[in-house]
């Protein structure tokens, strides 16, 4: 517990007085990874709840505003679906033209609605038949709390909710996940 408390003591001194003059302009790049909740439901699989690891969680964007950005978001959440004997790791995922608003000097909300996907991890595919994507409508909704800031980059922490009905073999696969990531943007 000491250690516990002596960590977050060093990490929010740093990230109070460690702070330099910062500007948001022009094109950013972000990324962030953590950790999230999903539910998938279908008629072949019925409800499925898991917890799993979140990437790519990339995004680009560009600032239209001082405290506006436009942004293209691509979350994914990383789940093991089962068929028959065999289990695969699939992503769910989605491509999201989004807008990002600072409430607050280091406070932002983002939503966006987009195409949603469920495709195999990258790492599993096994023959030609592990290729298979299914698309549909998706929408997200996130927000975020810059802790650190210094030059042009920015640490955050992020919580964001994705949902997406996919459609896939069986018929519609509805799926929503709950992530908390740790992002880091270079404006």
């Amino acid at each position: 517990m000491k250690s516990f408390l002596f960590l977050l003591c060093t990490f929010l001194s740093i990230a109070i007085y460690g702070q330099s003059s910062f500007e948001r302009k022009g094109f950013f790049l972000g990324s962030a990874f953590g950790a999230g909740v999903l539910t998938l439901s279908s008629s072949l699989i019925g409800e499925n709840t898991q917890t799993g690891a979140t990437f790519p969680n990339l995004k680009a964007g560009t600032m239209v505003s001082e405290n506006t950005a436009a942004v293209l978001l691509l979350p994914g959440t990383v789940y093991a679906f089962k068929w028959g004997e065999e289990e695969r790791a699939r992503g769910f995922e989605g491509f999201f033209p989004s807008v990002q608003h600072w409430v607050a000097d280091r406070w932002w909300v983002l939503g966006g609605v987009g195409l949603g996907m469920d495709a195999p991890g990258f790492y599993d595919i096994k023959d030609k038949a592990d290729r298979k994507f299914y698309f549909g409508p998706a929408a997200v909704a996130g927000t975020g709390f810059e802790i650190f800031r210094k030059g042009p980059f920015a640490l955050d922490l992020q919580g964001r909710v994705h949902y997406a009905r996919i459609n896939a073999p069986e018929g519609k696969r509805e799926g929503l996940a709950f992530n908390f990531m740790v992002g880091v943007t270079w404006y």
